[in-house]
């Protein structure tokens, strides 16, 4: 479990540079927030759980039984290891698909310092963090000669998932970075995600993916503004594109937790829906659904 200085130190890195009275006092209930989020509640288990190396990663895998299933990366957020977001990543896999989740070199280090400063979006490049691209690039290579290849449905349609640093890595191999460019990612939801280096630098719509998903909170003040204002983010996504904002919902409310516990039922909803829609040619009819903690729900279909 992470110390309490190492939750302030991240938020100090991600609040970014408001130094006015409101901002300083949003700061303060924010660091609280997430401070508390940081325990845990009874986080969820996948029926079926197993840690492994591929491609020379160590991946967590999760999967309901011995059937095949549609294949979705998870990518945790800075200094997270996989387990940070059981929940999530169970529903998902309860619902029916495999997910993969590397650990990260950030995960065994606990480092919450990107290569270059969270205040620093303009600066980023396609080196920034590379080893999270790398770590999926060799396990997407790797996985369909590993024994698990016998669970997945189809390598050249997969979703990705990530959250908060995870939606940077993401957004990343969706081609958002062009030396990133994973093509068989087609459906990306991007939960909380570390957005501002592309869309500071108008590389949103470099992504090559045909579906994105974002979600944010209303309490996640260094994310979600920025993520659902006119011409920002998810206005540069080309459709077919989701956004769903939870009120109340802060920067930790998708890691297991008791601040997050009470969002986690409708996270789930939209984003087993999205994958549903997209890998299992389902509706995109639960993602028209107000759900009572959504604050702000908007969707484009793709045509429409």
């Amino acid at each position: 479990m992470k110390t309490l200085l190492t939750i302030f130190n991240t938020i100090l890195c991600v609040a970014g540079t408001d130094k006015s009275a409101s901002g300083v006092s949003a700061f303060r209930r924010t660091c609280i927030i997430f401070a508390l989020a940081s325990f845990p509640a009874g986080s969820a288990v996948g029926d079926i759980l197993t840690t492994e190396t591929i491609g020379g990663v160590e991946v967590e895998i999760r999967r309901a039984g011995d059937g095949i299933y549609p294949l979705v990366i998870f990518s945790p957020g800075m200094s997270d290891c996989p387990s940070n977001n059981d929940e999530i990543q169970s529903r998902l896999a309860d619902a029916g698909y495999i997910v993969v989740a590397p650990k990260h070199e950030d995960c065994f280090s606990g480092s919450t310092t990107p290569d270059v400063p969270w205040a620093d979006p303009a600066n980023w490049t396609d080196q920034t963090n590379r080893d999270r691209r790398d770590d999926i690039h060799a396990v997407l290579d790797a996985l369909p000669f590993s024994s698990y290849a016998q669970y997945v449905q189809d390598f050249g349609q997969i979703g990705c998932m990530g959250y908060s640093m995870g939606g940077y890595t993401c957004m990343g191999l969706a081609g958002a970075w062009g030396s990133w460019t994973r093509s068989e990612i087609r459906a990306v939801a991007a939960l909380s995600p570390w957005h501002r280096p592309y869309l500071v630098q108008l590389r949103v719509d470099h992504m090559t993916n045909d579906q994105t998903l974002y979600q944010g909170g209303t309490r996640d003040i260094a994310i979600t503004p920025q993520l659902i204002e006119s011409g920002g983010t998810y206005d540069q996504t080309s459709p077919a594109k989701y956004v769903q904002i939870f009120n109340q919902a802060g920067h930790f409310s998708w890691r297991d937790g008791v601040l997050g516990q009470a969002f986690h039922d409708e996270m789930a909803y939209y984003i087993n829906s999205f994958f549903d829609a997209y890998l299992q040619n389902g509706s995109v009819a639960n993602l028209e659904v107000t759900q009572p903690q959504v604050s702000t729900l908007n969707y484009e279909h793709v045509g429409c």
